[in-house]
């Protein structure tokens, strides 16, 4: 019973990190808040932290590129720079941010948070919260801390971007996978151990 409450709540941990609105500002910057409200000129906002914060804070809407809320959807803010500006066209904008997450995009928490959540549940679920946790963290969007890129400018790109966090998403449910493998060998490896361990003490 308390390995499937710890497992439980591993999983709504993962869920309630996932639950807050992501800033994305021009420069690169990128910030976790709620956000109250936009208007033409200003984003309006409380920070996520912790504890919670009350405070009220406002942005220019020109600093801001695009605002990721918390069920996924992304709202473009600020008119990002038009391919033929940079020179490409769309579809090289894409091929270049596939390829930019393939080498660059790391997702260490998809492997271990569904790793930890398979072995500790193998003894009441058979590893079936591994599964449970690895499907929310794969189902949810690439961190923004995450979208490492070698020019954080290539991002203002709605191709580019969009090409490189569809990758980013693969890489996520690949990696979640392979937490879910090797968490449901090493566990079940720890479990046989340590029931053949008490098993001698009788």
């Amino acid at each position: 019973m308390r390995l499937f409450l710890l497992t439980y709540l591993l999983l709504c941990s993962a869920l309630r990190a996932q639950a807050q609105d992501t800033i994305l500002r021009r420069n690169g910057d990128e910030i976790k808040v709620h956000v109250l409200a936009i208007t033409p000129t200003e984003v309006s906002y409380v920070p996520s932290t912790e504890p919670p914060s009350s405070d009220t804070l406002f942005m220019q809407a020109a600093e801001v590129f695009l605002i990721r809320y918390a069920n996924g959807t992304k709202e473009l803010i600020s008119k990002p720079e038009s391919a033929s500006v940079l020179g490409r066209t769309p579809e090289e904008m894409t091929t270049q941010g596939r390829e930019d997450a393939r080498k660059h995009f790391k997702a260490p928490g998809a492997f271990w948070g569904t790793f930890g959540a398979t072995a500790i549940s193998i003894p009441v679920l058979g590893g079936l919260g591994g599964v449970a946790a690895g499907a929310a963290i794969a189902a949810s969007p690439p961190n923004d801390k995450n979208l490492i890129v070698p020019d954080k400018t290539l991002l203002n790109d709605p191709n580019y971007a969009r090409g490189y966090e569809k990758q980013a998403q693969r890489k996520k449910l690949g990696n979640a996978a392979a937490g879910f493998g090797v968490g449901l060998i090493s566990g079940a490896a720890i479990w046989i151990t340590i029931a053949l361990a008490n098993t001698t003490h009788f």
